[in-house]
């Protein structure tokens, strides 16, 4: 196999349709926001044609207390690949060499998550020295039984009560709309410590095409009262599946109108009725024991935890040794 990088969204190849994390509108999203710098690793065979594909962020964080600058490495999920390709692992095994290629010492760690089967490269990743840390993913099957009978009691009569008060809500399209949403999950976001919500502009060039229409792959839903927007959420979509990626509500002005429960429905009955098999919370990934009341709120929507990995592999050998002792 051989494998290109790309890191610029003109230079973009067509690629393999596939999960949305390692799409052109991710890398685009990317490109835009200033922390971050995206590579596209990009595989093809002997005829030249594309075998699979993945998408490398490069992050960077400054903090003031104490005086920290980092950069490292985000690889979510294993890859895109040609259907007909059997060995996926070896390919992820070539495409993780790359990643070590271009790791040096000024980045801390390379971080691996988000994979579906946490058996996947499961003994690759042990043996390039990744410490495997615990984790979770929380997710609602659509096909079986539509979305209202998973709700509990409490949450179809929450729903309800908003819609007889006059809460409405719908996708954003409009320009000033998309602007207010993006506000207020910026607001909310600020003070929040179990996710970072990206610049306005990456949001911006996530939820449009390169031609500044609408995509299909982000939308924006929001929930409005008495024309006042008070939720809003941001789901990102794949072959069959929904990502619920950000969502947010005035719950403490509005709390009869339950706006971050109404924010969420927006974007789970959306997807419902777009035919999607699973919607998936991404917010429940990598969340510390602290945020038990957030996770519980969200099995209230009739969500499974299932348990999966993320994997860590540090610069420095005797962290990694140390890490390895505690949690291999």
């Amino acid at each position: 196999m051989r494998i290109e990088i790309y890191t610029k969204s003109e230079q973009l190849p067509e690629l393999i349709e596939g999960s949305v994390l390692h799409s052109a509108l991710m890398f685009r999203a990317n490109e835009s926001s200033k922390g971050n710098k995206p590579y596209m690793l990009v595989a093809y065979d002997s005829e030249e044609r594309e075998a699979g594909h993945l998408l490398i962020i490069k992050r960077r964080n400054f903090r003031l207390i104490p005086p920290v600058l980092s950069f490292w490495y985000t690889i979510n999920g294993e890859g895109v690949y040609r259907d007909d390709i059997v060995e996926r692992e070896q390919l992820f095994t070539e495409f993780l060499e790359k990643v070590f290629d271009m790791f040096d010492f000024l980045h801390s760690y390379i971080e691996v998550q988000n994979i579906e089967d946490s058996r996947f490269a499961y003994g690759i990743l042990r043996n390039h020295g990744f410490i495997p840390l615990r984790d979770q993913r929380m997710y609602i099957s659509l096909h079986s039984k539509e979305p209202q009978a998973r709700l509990t009691r409490a949450y179809r009569a929450h729903i309800r009560k908003a819609e007889s008060n006059g809460v409405t809500y719908q996708r954003a399209t409009v320009k000033e709309d998309i602007e207010e949403g993006l506000q207020l999950l910026k607001n909310y976001y600020i003070s929040k410590t179990r996710r970072r919500l990206p610049d306005k502009n990456t949001l911006m060039k996530m939820l449009h095409e390169c031609d500044n229409t609408l995509s299909e792959k982000a939308k924006l839903f929001i929930v409005k009262y008495k024309e006042k927007i008070i939720g809003s959420s941001i789901c990102l979509y794949d072959k069959e599946r929904a990502n619920l990626a950000y969502s947010c509500g005035l719950r403490k002005s509005f709390p009869m109108q339950y706006p971050g429960i109404m924010a969420i429905w927006a974007a789970l009955s959306d997807a419902y009725r777009q035919g999607f098999a699973h919607f998936e919370f991404l917010e429940a990934r990598n969340l510390a024991p602290i945020h038990i009341k957030f996770i519980n709120t969200l099995l209230n929507y009739g969500g499974k935890q299932k348990g999966t990995l993320r994997w860590y592999h540090f610069k420095w050998r005797w962290l990694n040794k140390i890490l390895r002792l505690i949690y291999v």
